[in-house]
């Protein structure tokens, strides 16, 4: 079997280095099949490398299993990887919520029975390339948490030893609002993928387009206080009309902007941080999601491809962009999302060429 490892800090497969532009599918599980099949056609045409979405735990996992057997045989003909987050802090498409008793014990009940397995089931399939312990975490108690992860991630490496293992972080800023994954506490986050059990730091980066403002509007639509975050959502868009100017100035001449004190300026500074650990740590490192938002007369795509290199050339290993809208399928809801024929596919192409 031909399983994506790591190689000196590096994505390998076949015995040659391994770098890839995939795509967040993350309803991929939870369709019929053969929409799931049209999105997977899509996505090879589209030419990319890897695709990742929710496995959650919402349906018998011998369901889950049979779909999960169904995506890999989809993928096999082209040669596609998968990164599959196995929950959710947030709890989308999944049966609970994740809160600080879950990780303390509530991921004992069920979610520990569930992950060995699936992941013991799919022990010899190498379309799967990385297994994500939860998507987006965030908590108020890291010992916790580091328990939690490490527990589970020795658990499925008991079961499966082929495949990569991760947690599914954003890294970068920290966690979407703060906490203990937050800029200030960096230790916290080279400790946790310091454990052996863990193969790949997973990274999120939505600083190109993300502000203060921005930020505000996802947390209050999280929280369920929607005139709150339309509120927000009206000022951040006001706020970001004179930033696109710049942006359309800049690259004009093939450069991106990241002015000081922004948040896109922080959030890479801290990434960057996070590219030089794994680079010590000698384990791959990749960007679980990337956005960047359609905003009317900005080439985004032009901004996307200058991204990837400055990202490859940093040493990241794979890039998975947020999120590919095929089929009516993987909506965004914050402009990040495209879908095919839209201009992206001669990017994504040109990068998994070389």
């Amino acid at each position: 079997m031909d399983f994506v490892k790591n190689y000196n800090g590096r994505f390998s497969l076949s015995g040659k280095p391994f770098r890839f532009v995939g795509a967040n599918v993350y309803e991929l599980a939870n369709l019929d099949k053969d929409i799931t099949k049209r999105i997977i056609d899509d996505s090879a045409s589209a030419g990319f490398k890897a695709l990742r979405f929710w496995l959650f735990e919402n349906k018998p996992v011998n369901e889950q299993i049979k779909k999960l057997n169904e995506i890999c045989d989809a993928v096999n003909p082209f040669g596609i990887k998968l990164i599959i987050s196995l929950a959710d802090k947030w709890g989308y498409l999944q049966n609970y919520i994740i809160d600080e008793a879950w990780y303390k014990n509530g991921y004992r009940n069920e979610y520990t029975s569930y992950v060995k397995a699936v992941t013991k089931a799919f022990k010899q399939r190498s379309e799967i390339m990385i297994w994500e312990l939860i998507n987006e975490p965030e908590t108020d108690n890291f010992n916790v948490f580091y328990s939690f992860a490490k527990n589970t991630s020795e658990e499925i490496k008991n079961v499966n030893e082929n495949h990569m293992l991760s947690v599914g972080t954003v890294g970068g800023v920290g966690d979407k609002f703060g906490s203990y994954f937050s800029v200030f506490n960096k230790s916290n986050f080279r400790k946790l993928y310091a454990l052996e059990s863990l193969d790949a730091v997973s990274l999120h980066d939505y600083s190109y387009d993300s502000g203060f403002f921005e930020r505000l509007d996802i947390l209050y639509r999280f929280k369920g206080e929607l005139k709150k975050a339309e509120r927000y959502s009206k000022i951040g868009s006001s706020v970001e009309k004179p930033f696109s100017g710049l942006d359309r100035y800049f690259l004009k001449n093939g450069k991106l902007i990241r002015i000081p004190l922004t948040l896109r300026w922080l959030w890479n500074i801290y990434n960057n941080k996070d590219i030089r650990f794994a680079k010590s740590a000698e384990k791959p490192v990749y960007i679980g999601e990337i956005g960047f938002k359609n905003i009317p007369g900005r080439d985004r795509f032009k901004i996307m491809d200058l991204d990837i290199k400055k990202k490859f050339d940093s040493g990241v290993g794979g890039i998975m962009l947020w999120s590919f809208e095929a089929q009516g399928w993987n909506k965004d809801g914050h402009d990040y999302g495209f879908g095919p024929g839209e201009g992206f596919e001669e990017v994504v192409k040109k990068w998994n060429k070389l």
